[in-house]
């Protein structure tokens, strides 16, 4: 056996080396291939002729705000392009009023017309739609061209997703169905195709789930790497402190369940990118949020009632934490009546949960506990989220269904490796090939 520890031979080198090429040029091409899928199915929703209803407009002025230089705080009132634009081509269920270039009331607009995303959220998840904002333009065409920044974050989602099969050496089909399930979810087609910073959830999640395979693969800790990663995905969105919460307690459950109790010389190699990430990720909200104060003009609190203020409950209700857990549960279901993204949905979400429930083939350990700890962090979300929001101010609202978006690399990840090759091509090619013809075909994206 003295062949075994043998350097390996220029050929065969030549062969490795050649095998890798291969499978990035081929990589390449299914992420290009999904990506125009998904603009195929966004374009619908692209060249809506008004704002979505998931609070386009309080981000489009974000953005705006983010264009001319300046940060948004706390009490700033929407923009005067920005009315124009609400004014002009309306929101979903706010029909058009005009659109005359005159001086417009915030107060007559939702909210008391504050830009309120500045109490809430974190400049870097708007970077991209500075790339593709065209202010000058009309109001619609203004509105086209801003989206287009959310296909920027889906290219970049791409480009780390083969970065993670190629850690995790995936196959080639593997990789085609974690692609599909990660750039082809309808809820990930909806908000890449609208001024939102969810665009930004399967970046976050990819990021993370890569970081995390690279110190594995490395054996070291890359705590400093892992710290950087964490401040950038927090910095996106503060709710995406849920994917590196999901990879910090599956190496918990890991352990657990293997009765492994770590040495103080092991635990940094083990925990240190996992606890870096999270907690990375969990001091980027409040400490952006503490620089917001000092900025404020007016009370995050007053600017939050008159967002929310409208829906309030005198003590937490269960219906509301059990409904985000629904929502948790539903990343491949479209918000427009499509059967066959509700059979995905149930074939994605079976198929993790049987990984639990199911001995065998299908239950390889470590995506066994991948899967625990994805539903434990969906739990978490559905929990944590309407708690927050009571602490606030005895607000009731559930965590929605783009807030899972980062979990999707996750559940694409341990499916992809979980899944035979009929299970795959249903899964990866199939189903989400069909229910997009449907969509398109139907134009109800």
């Amino acid at each position: 056996m003295a062949w075994a520890n043998s350097r390996p031979s220029p050929q065969g080198e030549s062969d490795r080396v050649g095998t890798v090429r291969r499978w990035l040029a081929w990589s390449g091409v299914i992420a290009i291939a999904v990506l125009l899928v998904s603009v195929a199915a966004a374009n619908h929703q692209r060249y809506a002729p008004s704002f979505d209803v998931f609070d386009e407009g309080a981000h489009y002025d974000y953005v705006l705000d983010l264009t001319h230089g300046h940060v948004p705080v706390s009490g700033d009132r929407l923009s005067q392009p920005t009315m124009r634009m609400l004014s002009c081509l309306g929101e979903v269920g706010f029909p058009p009023r005009g659109c005359g270039v005159k001086d417009r009331n915030p107060a007559s607009f939702p909210a008391g017309g504050y830009s309120y995303e500045s109490v809430q959220q974190t400049p870097l998840g708007y970077l991209p739609f500075l790339l593709t904002a065209q202010p000058n333009d009309s109001p619609r065409a203004a509105l086209v061209a801003a989206r287009w920044g959310g296909f920027i974050w889906s290219v970049v989602a791409a480009g780390l997703l083969v970065w993670v099969g190629w850690l995790s050496d995936l196959s080639l089909l593997e990789l085609c169905a974690a692609l599909s399930i990660c750039l082809l979810s309808p809820v990930e087609v909806h908000a890449a195709a609208t001024v939102t910073n969810d665009s930004a959830g399967v970046v976050a999640g990819a990021a993370v789930l890569g970081t995390f395979l690279a110190a594995r693969r490395r054996e070291t800790a890359m705590a400093g790497i892992g710290l950087v990663v964490g401040l950038l995905v927090g910095s996106m969105k503060g709710i995406f402190v849920v994917a590196p919460f999901v990879i910090l307690v599956a190496v918990v459950i890991a352990d657990l369940s293997n009765h492994h109790r770590p040495q103080r010389a092991d635990f940094w190699r083990r925990y240190g990118c996992a606890l870096s990430m999270f907690l990375g990720a969990a001091v980027s909200l409040p400490g952006w949020l503490l620089i917001q104060d000092a900025r404020a003009t007016v009370s995050p609190s007053v600017v939050l009632h008159a967002l929310q203020g409208f829906q309030t409950t005198p003590y937490l209700r269960p219906s509301t934490i059990l409904a985000g857990m629904e929502n948790a549960l539903s990343d491949l279901i479209s918000y427009a009546p499509a059967p066959l993204y509700w059979i995905w949905n149930l074939s994605v979400y079976g198929s993790l949960a049987g990984l639990l429930l199911l001995q065998g083939p299908v239950g390889r350990p470590r995506m066994r506990v991948m899967a625990s700890a994805i539903f434990v962090g969906m739990i978490a979300l559905a929990l944590v989220f309407p708690w927050l929001n009571f602490i606030e101010g005895h607000y009731d609202f559930n965590a929605q269904v783009r807030y899972a978006l980062p979990l999707l690399p996750l559940v694409g990840f341990v499916v992809a490796r979980s899944l035979r090759t009929r299970g795959l091509l249903l899964i990866g090619i199939a189903l989400p090939a069909l229910a997009v013809i449907d969509q398109v075909a139907a134009g109800q994206f």
